[in-house]
């Protein structure tokens, strides 16, 4: 049977008894003598539904000691998504945002600081006034310029920590936490700017998720009350999620105005071909029509977040010259996945089951999205101050009808980096 996680939510789910998974971890599932069958159902779900089911390998899972190990050496070569992981985790994160931890992100900045990118506000580290921006210059009395990326990832895996801080002003503090269970918020800012005479309506967006759909109309409704005409979406973090919320972004974004027409199709693999389907813009109570949205994005907008600005692009809709990006150019993910669900085992597979194009047969940019301004990440200011230099980018294109000039310091940087992360991980991409 096939259905939607939390019903509409979220990515599609396929629930059967015989299809498995397991976690991210390398070392979950090990290899035992009861375990043949776990084997046999990564095998038979691949080679059904995987979109890239005729590249599969021929190994023996007898040669691998965990599932997981041997469901990464299935993977094709171009395949960087595809995990295995805990159901309940996956379902919770799906529907809530909740997943245990201390609520926010980190990145290391061009100058090698590491900076907190993201902050969610159940964080317990937010309720001790840390935003965006903050450095972490110390972990459990270890100064962060002596740590291995590896070492700084084992102190914030502990379950508490004290950490020094130090804000833009050079002012340190030092907080001692706990990781909590924590329900993070989508929508991490969300207002309306006055500039120079006009109203832009600014979406600091993080993932798509099932309680995004009221954090979305929340917004909406917002920039209704207030008569924005100009929209800044910035997805410069989101990872993606589900295609129904997908949907609802792009509909609200336009004002109902394509009701009823395709929004993407959805391709599968030779042997699925009568699974392929496509997806209408759907009507949305709170939709608040722009002419025209500024994307921040970098290359953590993925997947979800690339169908919104694929999926706004064809002229007969908003038209490219109208979906004007900023930043640097998207992750690359114009494909999606199902997932497999074992209840008696509580795994979950989430192979690349569909590739996915906007209704002008536009897709496969693999090699991300390219923007039409390339500016760095600005690490220094909070989401939604306009001093920060992609949103004030767009204010000034909003006002001026063209960029501002790039200075060197805001010149995209090859030096900033964050924690490599896969599968579930990287999607709440926070500890």
């Amino acid at each position: 049977m096939k259905f939607s996680i939390l019903n509409k939510y979220s990515l599609v789910v396929i629930l059967a008894s015989l299809f498995l998974s397991c976690s991210d971890d390398n070392n979950i599932l090990p290899r035992s003598g009861n375990d043949k069958s776990a084997y046999e159902i990564i095998d038979k779900t691949m080679q059904e539904w995987y979109l890239w089911n005729e590249d599969l390998p021929d190994i023996s899972s007898a040669n691998y000691s965990s599932a997981n190990d041997y469901f990464e050496a299935l993977l094709a070569d171009q395949d960087r998504w595809s995990y295995i992981a805990n159901l309940d985790e996956l379902l919770a994160y799906f529907e809530n945002g909740t997943y245990t931890g201390y609520g926010l992100s980190f990145k290391f900045d061009s100058y090698n600081d590491l900076r907190v990118k993201l902050i969610f506000d159940e964080s317990p580290l937010a309720a001790e006034g840390v935003t965006r921006g903050w450095k972490l210059v110390n972990i459990n009395q270890l100064a962060i310029s002596n740590l291995s990326e590896e070492q700084i990832l084992n102190e914030l895996d502990k379950s508490s920590g004290t950490f020094i801080f130090e804000n833009n002003a050079g002012e340190q503090k030092e907080i001692t936490a706990s990781q909590k269970v924590l329900d993070q918020n989508t929508v991490l800012k969300r207002e309306v700017i006055p500039y120079e005479g006009t109203q832009v309506a600014y979406l600091a967006f993080d993932s798509f998720l099932g309680k995004s759909e009221d954090e979305l109309n929340e917004a909406f409704t917002y920039f209704k009350e207030k008569n924005a005409t100009e929209l800044v979406l910035d997805l410069r973090y989101n990872g993606g999620g589900s295609t129904y919320i997908s949907n609802q972004l792009a509909s609200l974004i336009t004002g109902n105005a394509y009701t009823g027409e395709v929004y993407s199709k959805v391709f599968h693999n030779s042997s699925k071909t009568n699974e392929n389907f496509t997806e209408a813009f759907t009507s949305q109570a709170p939709a608040h029509a722009f002419n025209r949205v500024f994307v921040i994005t970098t290359s953590n907008t993925a997947s979800a977040s690339e169908m919104v600005i694929n999926g706004l692009k064809p002229e007969a809709y908003m038209g490219a010259e109208n979906v004007i990006l900023i930043g640097s150019k998207t992750h690359g993910k114009p494909v999606g996945m199902y997932v497999f669900e074992e209840k008696a085992l509580n795994l979950a597979i989430v192979p690349i089951s569909f590739s996915i194009t906007n209704a002008a047969d536009e897709g496969g940019y693999f090699d991300g999205i390219p923007v039409n301004y390339e500016i760095s990440d600005d690490l220094t200011h909070d989401f939604g101050d306009i001093d920060e230099s992609n949103l004030h980018a767009a204010l000034e294109y909003i006002k001026n009808e063209k960029f501002p000039i790039i200075t060197a310091a805001k010149a995209l940087s090859t030096n900033e980096r964050e924690f490599k992360k896969k599968g579930l991980e990287e999607l709440i991409d926070a500890f």
